[in-house]
């Protein structure tokens, strides 16, 4: 199945989802200051990466509110099949202070053994999903070129 752009909205949290050649970019806005928020907001994102088959998930953090801690993303991991999300490479994209709160979020999911990274530029971190030490997110026929990938 093919990703296609649609919204999604549970209490504060809104999620936007885009296509981005085989990969998924997905906008967070509004707030997920309690548990429940991120917890929702994170199993729509784990759906839509599934139903849409994504080899690669871009998320652009432009929500509002508290910090989430270490403690509270692990307690939303182990709440989460989180299976969908490990075959494929997790871009963070976040502006301080989100940044710091992303950095945590990434570290905890490396423990666990995905590929992702955290990024303050988004043209960034569609590169590295797109060329990144994962050897690529999209495979090849889509309409970002392998060849353009060896003349760089």
């Amino acid at each position: 199945m093919c990703c296609v752009e649609s919204t999604w909205a549970a209490g504060e949290c809104q999620l936007a989802f885009t296509p981005l050649g085989h990969a998924l970019r997905v906008e967070i806005t509004g707030s997920t200051e309690t548990q429940q928020s991120r917890l929702a907001c994170w199993m729509r994102l784990t759906e839509e990466a599934a139903r849409c088959q994504a080899s690669g998930v871009l998320a652009v953090d432009l929500r509002d509110g508290t910090l989430a801690s270490p403690g509270q993303w692990q307690d939303v991991l182990e709440a989460l099949e989180m299976d969908v999300l490990r075959t494929m490479p997790l871009a963070f994209v976040g502006r301080w202070p989100r940044y710091t709160e992303l950095e945590a979020l990434n570290q905890t999911l490396l423990e666990r053994g995905f590929r992702t990274q955290v990024f303050d530029d988004e043209a960034a971190a569609e590169r590295w999903l797109r060329y990144g030490e994962h050897g690529g997110a999209w495979p090849p026929g889509d309409h970002f070129s392998t060849k353009a990938r060896s003349n760089t």
